[in-house]
C-alpha cells in the first residue's frame, strides 16, 4: 500500500521569556472579566470572511464611544492574540499575546485586527471581546482560506459514432480542484454544473458554437472557451486526408494496371510478341540438331601422292541449323586428293 508523506512544519518554540511576557499581558484581562460581567454576542451567527492564500485580512470592529470600553481582546480559536486597554486619559495600551503572529498582526486605530501574509493554520474562528464596567459583548467571524486557481485546462475527446454527428466529450480541470465549482455555459446560459460535459454537434449545422468552461471557488475565478466547430472541422479534415491519401493510391494502381494490359494488347496485335516467343522455342531446340555425315572420296585416276591407309578415310563434320537451312563445314580431318587436285 503506498503511503504519501507529508511535511509539516513544527511551530517554533517559544522561549521562557515570551511566556512570561504572555502571562503578564494577559492579567489585566482576567482582572476585567469578573464574576459580575455578562457576555453577549452581537449576531446568532459570525460572519463569514473568505481570503486568499497569502493575502491579508481585516475585522472590523464597530461599537460606540458612549459605552465606556475598557479594553478588547481579540481571540483565535478561543486563544488569545492581542489585548487592547483603553484608558481616557491615555492613548490604547496594545499587547499581541501570540508571539507566533507578532510579525503578522496589528492593530488598527478603530480596534480592528489586521492580519497580513495568510497561512492555511490561520483560518478558522475569531472573535473580538468588548469588555466595558457592566458587561461584554462577543463580535465573532469565520475566517475561511482558499488557493487562488490556476491552469485552467480543458481536455477533448472527439468521436465519429457515424458520418453525420460529431461527438464531443469535453473535461475542465484545474491545480487545486478543493473547494471549486465546475459549470458549463453556452451563449451565457448555463448548460451544466460538473466538470464534464458530452456534445453531439452536426458539421452540415453552418452555426459557430463555442461551449465555456467556468471554475469558480470563493476567492477567484477562470474560465476557458472551447469552439466546437473548429475542433468538428479539424477531424473531418484529417477523415477527408486520409480518403483522398487512399483514392488516390488506387487510381494510380489502376492506371499502371490499364498501361501493362495496353502494352501488351499491342505487341500481341503488332506479332512482335509471337515471333519472340517463336524465336526463343526455336534457339532452345538448335542445340540438339545437330547432324554429323561421313564421305568418301570417289575413286578416280588422279595419282595420290600420300597413299593412305584403309582405316584412315576422310571424315567431314558438318553442323546444320534447321532455322537457317544452311550447312556450315566445320572440321575436315584429312583432306581429299580430289579437292587437291581441283
Amino acid at each position: 500500500m503506498a503511503r504519501m508523506l507529508t511535511a509539516v512544519r513544527a511551530p517554533a518554540p517559544v522561549s521562557t521569556a515570551d511566556s512570561m511576557i504572555w502571562l503578564f499581558q494577559s492579567l489585566p484581562l482576567v482582572f476585567c472579566l469578573g464574576p459580575g460581567n455578562t457576555v453577549s454576542q452581537t449576531s446568532s451567527s459570525p460572519l463569514i470572511v473568505n481570503r486568499a492564500l497569502g493575502e491579508s485580512v481585516t475585522f472590523p470592529l464597530n461599537f460606540s464611544a458612549k459605552e465606556n470600553v475598557t479594553s478588547i481582546t481579540w481571540l483565535h480559536n478561543g486563544m488569545s492574540i492581542t489585548f487592547i486597554q483603553l484608558n481616557e486619559e491615555q492613548s490604547p495600551l496594545k499587547y499581541v499575546t501570540d508571539p507566533q503572529r507578532k510579525n503578522r498582526l496589528s492593530v488598527t486605530d478603530s480596534h480592528s485586527l489586521q492580519l497580513s501574509n495568510l497561512t492555511m493554520a490561520d483560518a478558522g474562528s475569531y472573535k473580538a471581546q468588548i469588555t466595558t464596567v457592566t458587561s461584554s459583548v462577543l463580535s465573532t467571524y469565520d475566517l475561511r482560506i482558499f488557493r487562488r486557481l490556476r491552469n485552467l485546462q480543458v481536455v477533448t475527446h472527439i468521436e465519429r459514432p457515424s458520418n453525420v454527428t460529431c461527438e464531443i466529450h469535453l473535461t475542465c480541470s484545474v491545480e487545486n480542484p478543493n473547494d471549486v465549482i465546475f459549470r458549463w455555459q453556452i451563449s451565457g446560459k448555463t448548460l451544466l454544473r460538473e466538470a464534464n460535459l458530452t456534445v453531439s454537434w452536426d458539421p452540415k449545422n453552418g452555426s459557430e458554437e463555442t461551449y465555456t468552461c467556468i471554475a469558480e471557488n470563493p476567492v477567484s475565478s477562470s474560465s476557458f472557451s472551447v469552439p466546437l466547430q473548429s475542433l468538428c472541422k479539424d477531424v473531418i479534415n484529417e477523415e477527408s486526408e486520409h480518403m483522398d491519401i487512399r483514392w488516390i493510391i488506387i487510381v494510380l494502381s489502376l492506371i499502371c494496371i490499364v498501361v501493362i494490359v495496353i502494352f501488351v494488347w499491342l505487341l500481341v496485335r503488332k506479332g512482335r510478341l509471337t515471333g519472340f516467343f517463336h524465336l526463343s522455342t526455336r534457339q532452345t531446340q538448335s542445340p540438339g540438331n545437330t547432324v554429323y555425315a561421313q564421305v568418301t572420296p570417289a575413286n578416280r585416276g588422279t595419282e595420290i601422292r600420300t597413299p593412305l591407309k584403309n582405316s584412315d578415310s576422310p571424315t567431314i563434320y558438318s553442323k546444320v541449323h534447321q532455322h537457317k537451312e544452311e550447312a556450315h563445314l566445320l572440321h575436315v580431318n584429312h583432306p581429299s586428293p580430289c579437292h587437291k587436285s581441283c
